[in-house]
């Protein structure tokens, strides 16, 4: 499959989970989510910036995954937290332009000095897989043992519409679910 072909099977699992229409099956969830946020800003409004991430973390998480994380401390919305802020130290200009003026940067020792970007690099990508997995698996695992028709997420419905494909298919299906999913989360 070439990459132009990956691009639109992960833009149409996008798309027949979040069109207009819908989209509305999500409404309840925000509100409710809507609702803890505002009982949290009330209980603690210093930590007014953890409140908000913890509401559309959850929110995200909850229309893709079909998670309910805990109003707060959950550990896999501290694991997207963590991805998030490790990315934004990682991927800076100034890295990009030192690796495209000296690539051979990639190419040294972990020990040695300089390579530190290549650390951070390697860490980043462990903890992005780590998100991406963990949270995947889990939505399938849960689908497999409640068989629940009524479960509306991301995974779920595309889930059931990979038991449907060939063989041949589905893991290419099951890789651009997984990118999706991603996506719709870290683009939160």
């Amino acid at each position: 499959m070439c990459y132009s072909d990956e691009w639109r099977l992960n833009r149409r699992l996008f798309h027949q989970t979040f069109r207009p229409d819908s989209s509305l099956k999500f409404r309840p969830m925000q509100i409710r989510r809507a609702r803890e946020m505002i009982l949290n800003l009330i209980d603690d409004p210093q930590h007014y910036h953890s409140h908000f991430a913890t509401f559309s973390s959850s929110v995200v998480m909850s229309a893709v995954y079909d998670y309910q994380p805990s109003a707060r401390g959950d550990p896999r919305v501290r694991v997207l937290e963590n991805v998030l802020d490790l990315g934004l130290r990682v991927m800076t200009p100034e890295r990009a332009v030192i690796l495209k003026i000296f690539p051979f940067l990639l190419k040294l020792p972990d020990w040695c000095w300089g390579s530190s970007i290549k650390r951070d690099a390697q860490v980043s990508t462990n903890r992005i897989a780590e998100m991406m997995d963990v949270p995947f698996q889990s939505a399938s695992q849960d689908m497999a043992e409640n068989s629940l028709p009524s479960q509306s997420s991301m995974v779920a419905e595309n889930l059931r519409r990979m038991e449907k494909q060939d063989k041949v298919f589905k893991s290419t299906f099951e890789t651009a679910l997984k990118n999706s999913a991603a996506t719709a989360v870290v683009g939160e």
